[in-house]
């Protein structure tokens, strides 16, 4: 594999070190340049184009968020290689995201994302919520690996940075309204202008509501049995009726642009938002290898993909409220930036986990807080004509209160986590130009993190949770983990249009506790400390045919070490807590090697025609998995189960996906403008638990996606007609295989809408 990339590498490097080819020399004259991107996440104080940096990012203005009718990061990440940006099986707007195969697979609120989401410089500590919405945003930039220094925070899988639309002392009005099938009404608008000489301001607001595509109208049939009854079953045609997930969204984004001078701005952002959409789907099959209880029980799921039974119709009260405020002060020799944010959250949400009409496993009444503050203060600017760097710290809080009940029908029960957690950080990274076509980056983070937890084991606490709140309710522990993670890149100039690059960078994600340990022995051990990532990169960005054809291809390896993971670890033989001297623990389990290929292009055909795309492949296997029942024997067997671990793969990850976009617009006699897009994304098939059961494997599939619009001449005016996978391809995003049921989550089918958008600036 390691041989096969390198040769691809230098295959492309020699091909791109020709000069432009015959067909270019024709027709360059003919033909519009590629858009140069300018990427912000790199914090510095001159403006870096994405071609020119050593590291592995997708850089999405907001032309392509608006074309491609992208929603969600979930819609970004299509358009990315290697990153899988699912939203989670059960919680509303809440990710679980993954880049080159590094990521969480589940909703413990304790274990931090591998994949941080960076919103306005401020990084969200809390998963859910963070799936973000769309709508008034400037720019996402996907960076691939970890990002150890600028960014830290236990960003080991890669980073999602997110920029809203910033005032921009113009007056200016826009106003958006999409309709739908499945009843789908979006409105938004946005205003702003100069308040005063020196003060501009602006205000976005948004509401989207839509029908779920799912139809809870209790089908299928029921024959219940005596254990379906003790179960709280609920007679088919009796429950609640509904779709799942619905949408029902609204936010509000005030903002000010303060600038007393020349040399200084003061950006003020506040985000309200109300999120009372609908819960997951969860849609119930029959597991042809073995029969769960459910079936057991009597149920027989529809065979209507889009019909399900739920007996717990749920739903979902989410409130973010936030609050940012970024200064930037111009000086001689650079910018001096600080960036303080305040984050409040509360979650109340209910769902039915188990899919059927048997009440075997739901999520009834949950109820979740956390507050966050930030602070970063840093300074960008140069020492000499050769020498740019940046330099800062970061300081990350967090509170979080954690109630989750279960209700299992023969029994309801509740537990309660809460949560302290600080992180401070000091960073740096210096470019250092050698000659005017070799430059070197070097750089490092100190992270220190610190968290307090107090656990109550669910069923410890009564249903509402009001016994077991505050430091005295249950166990506390603490822990503090540290690390200094370096930086080293190398990039040079082959010649002006083609740049390669080498560099090593390592990550790091801070020790945890697990939330969700059924006992009290079980938590005080799965305390893993913290996760490492060193990763190796090969990369090249080139544009060539006089800057009409643009071609980056990356080569990486990445070493994954101490991994936390759930894992079968001896413990002393105990009746009640550990009957078989052995139990489940959250522990440093495993190590990895992931190794991968991405290509982005994009080709200008002609004026009006353009395509581009990106094609990403992932290799991800575990070297060492320890404490691990693998091997298809009931019961841990040191010898036979991790020979049998390590030849596992990564659950949610797809070794394959690619994507093609096509645009092609015509001008009109009367000053119009028509325009084409087609879409094509492509993901491979993929496991969804690390034993890699069959019965759950998500199978490959591609969505097409299509619009046309037309765009009124001299009026503001814009009308866009789309689908989305219209070939309404049948797919999942998440599936569970247990005792109980067998289950899938997420997928969309085919949906159209009209969009019309309205600019004066």
């Amino acid at each position: 594999m390691k041989k096969t990339l390198f040769s691809l590498f230098i295959f492309f490097a020699i091909i791109l070190n020709f000069k432009t080819t015959t067909f270019a020399q024709e027709t360059s004259n003919q033909i519009s340049d590629i858009e140069e991107i300018v990427v912000t996440s790199q914090k510095r104080a001159n403006a870096i184009a994405a071609q020119d940096l050593p590291v592995s990012v997708t850089a999405i203005n907001e032309q392509l968020i608006l074309e491609s009718e992208s929603v969600d990061l979930t819609d970004i990440g299509r358009m990315v290689p290697n990153a899988t940006l699912h939203p989670s099986a059960t919680f509303a707007s809440t990710p679980n995201f993954l880049i080159r195969g590094i990521g969480i697979s589940g909703t413990t609120r304790s274990l931090d994302p591998a994949v941080g989401v960076i919103v306005d410089g401020v990084y969200l500590g809390f998963p859910v919520g963070a799936n973000l919405d769309m709508f008034d945003r400037e720019s996402i930039e996907i960076l691939r690996g970890p990002q150890g220094t600028i960014l830290g925070r236990n960003v080991t899988g890669g980073a999602v940075v997110v920029r809203t639309k910033r005032p921009s002392g113009e007056f200016g009005v826009k106003a958006d309204v999409t309709v739908g099938d499945y009843s789908r009404r979006d409105l938004s608008f946005s205003f702003e202008g100069p308040i005063s000489d020196t003060i501009s301001g602006k205000i976005a607001v948004m509401s989207r509501e839509r029908d779920g595509y799912w139809k809870d109208n209790n089908g299928g049939t029921m024959v219940p049995t005596a254990g379906a009854i003790a179960r709280g079953y609920d007679e088919t045609g009796f429950g609640e009726s509904g779709t799942k997930p619905d949408v029902d969204l609204t936010i509000i984004r005030p903002m000010l642009l303060i600038e007393p001078n020349e040399n200084l701005d003061i950006t003020l952002i506040g985000e309200f938002l109300s999120d009372k959409s609908g819960t997951a789907d969860s849609r119930n099959f029959v597991n042809s290898s073995s029969l769960r209880r459910t079936q057991l029980f009597g149920y027989t799921p529809p065979e209507d993909r889009y019909e399900i039974n739920h007996n717990l119709m749920g739903g979902n009260d989410l409130e973010i409220d936030t609050f940012v405020g970024e200064f930037n002060l111009q000086t001689d020799t650079g910018i001096l930036t600080g960036i303080a944010s305040y984050r409040e959250l509360t979650y109340d949400s209910s769902t039915d986990f188990d899919g059927s009409p048997i009440t075997l496993f739901h999520f009834p009444d949950n109820h979740e807080e956390q507050e966050q503050q930030t602070f970063e203060l840093r300074y960008a600017g140069s020492a000499s004509d050769n020498i740019d760097y940046v330099v800062g710290i970061s300081y990350f809080d967090q509170e979080m209160f954690v109630g989750e009940r279960r209700d299992f029908g023969v029994a309801d029960i509740a537990g309660v986590v809460e949560l302290s957690h600080d992180s401070i950080g000091i960073f740096a990274e210096l470019d250092y130009s050698i000659t005017d076509k070799t430059k070197i980056t070097l750089g490092a983070r100190w992270t220190e993190e610190s968290k307090d937890v107090i656990f109550n084991a669910i069923g410890s606490c009564e249903k509402d949770f009001s016994s077991c709140s505050g430091p005295s309710s249950g166990l506390s522990v603490a822990g503090t983990f540290d690390d200094t993670t370096p930086k080293v890149a190398i990039t040079h100039a082959l010649n002006d249009d083609v740049n390669i690059y080498a560099s090593y960078t390592q990550g790091f994600r801070s020790g945890t506790f697990d939330a969700r340990a059924r006992t009290v022995d079980s938590f005080l051990n799965s305390k893993p400390g913290p996760e490492e990532v060193t990763s190796f990169e090969l990369g090249m960005k080139s544009t060539f045919n006089d800057g009409k054809i643009l071609l980056n291809i990356a080569l990486f390896q990445a070493d994954y070490d101490d991994i936390q993971k759930l894992a079968l670890e001896e413990c002393e033989v105990d009746i009640v807590t550990c009957p078989s001297g052995r139990i489940q623990r959250l522990i440093n389990a495993a190590k990895a090697t992931i190794e991968g290929i991405e290509i982005e292009t994009r080709i200008n055909i002609t004026d009006q025609f353009s395509i581009q795309g990106s094609l990403g492949y992932t290799d991800a296997g575990f070297d060492e998995f320890l404490g691990f029942d693998a091997d298809g024997v009931r019961g841990y067997d040191p010898v036979t189960d991790p020979a049998a671990a390590a030849a596992l793969k990564f659950e949610r990850v797809p070794e394959l996906t690619y994507n093609i976009m096509a645009n092609y617009f015509q001008p009109l006699s009367n000053g119009a403008e028509i325009d084409f897009r087609l879409a094509y994304s492509y993901t491979d098939d993929f496991t969804n638990d690390a034993l890699g059961t069959r019965a759950i494997i998500t199978d490959s599939y591609g969505l097409l996606d299509a619009s046309v619009s037309y765009t009124f001449a001299e009026s503001g005016l814009k009308l866009t007609v789309f689908g989305k996978n219209i070939t309404d391809e049948d797919y999942h995003d998440f599936a569970l295989d247990n005792a109980l049921t067998s289950l899938t989550w997420g997928g969309v089918p085919d949906t159209y809408g009209l969009r019309l958008t309205y600019s004066f600036e």
